[in-house]
């Protein structure tokens, strides 16, 4: 009944903290322990992958990150080395670039038009983020410059967008569709999404098209993903335990209720997909 502690490294508010609080109890329940959940919060999420890896290795730390995210905070691998993964959470799900409704900046040709005759202040988790990667590829590849405000959450970074205190922020399309469901007709509470980093357009979104569409380069193209890891020091039993107990949690009504509500892809899957 020892807990298993449950890290984010990004303040709530973020989608790790969604998928952390979303499985959270029917993962109790799978384990038949506490699971308890924590942040270690800076450095891009660096801090909550060290923790992890220098925790002790009884299974007992598990990080919920975002995969990709990962793998751009450790361009040498040296961090990914000290973890291995126990599940994958979610499908994937696109960034987006996103403007205030009242903002009049409602497409990529009104964007660039906007962006060439004055500097736009962009929010963004910052640039060595998977949602700053979106602010800094349309920077490369459309040869823009934006004042850029770096936030703790994409909570802090819609809250700019809404109050027309940033021009234009780095989202995920969850957090931008379900902002707008939310608002419904209140016009000033709704977001504007301009482009989205997936291969193919958003369901949800036809009419706004894709990166790798604008720029002719379907190699440009990513999805954000989440997935749990534990320390690459635990023994295989504990993570096949663990895996065992996540995989329970997919054939929960009440999350996958939860998470359609939440418009979280939830798909969970072994370990063996999530650095596919």
């Amino acid at each position: 009944s020892h807990a298993v502690r449950l890290l984010c490294g990004f303040e709530a508010g973020n989608p790790t903290d969604l998928c952390a609080t979303l499985i959270g109890e029917a993962l109790a329940d799978a384990l038949a322990a506490p699971v308890e959940l924590d942040y270690a919060t800076g450095d891009a999420g660096r801090i909550a992958v060290r923790e992890t890896i220098d925790a002790e290795p009884d299974g007992h730390t598990l990080l919920i990150a975002e995969v990709l995210n990962l793998v751009l905070q450790d361009p040498k691998g040296e961090l990914l080395a000290g973890l291995q993964p126990v599940a994958k959470l979610t499908r994937g799900m696109s960034a987006a670039i996103a403007s205030s409704a009242l903002s009049g900046i409602d497409g990529w040709d009104v964007l660039l038009s906007a962006a060439r005759s004055r500097t736009l202040r962009a929010a963004t988790t910052g640039s060595r983020s998977t949602l700053g990667l979106a602010i800094d590829l349309v920077e490369e590849r459309a040869r823009l410059s934006f004042d850029i405000r770096e936030v703790a959450s994409t909570r802090e970074a819609l809250d700019l967008l809404r109050t027309r205190r940033v021009d234009i922020a780095a989202l995920d399309t969850r957090s931008a569709l379900l902002n707008n469901e939310r608002a419904g007709d209140r016009t000033g509470s709704r977001v504007a999404p301009i482009a989205t980093s997936g291969a193919r357009r958003a369901p949800d979104l036809p009419r706004v098209p894709t990166f790798a569409e604008i720029f002719a380069d379907p190699k440009i193209a990513y999805t954000l993903s989440y997935a749990v890891f534990a320390s690459a020091r635990v023994a295989p039993p504990a993570v096949e335990k663990l895996t065992a107990a996540l995989l329970r949690v997919r054939d929960d009504p009440g999350v996958a209720t939860q998470a359609r509500l939440a418009r979280l892809p939830l798909q969970i899957d072994g370990p063996d997909v999530v650095l596919d």
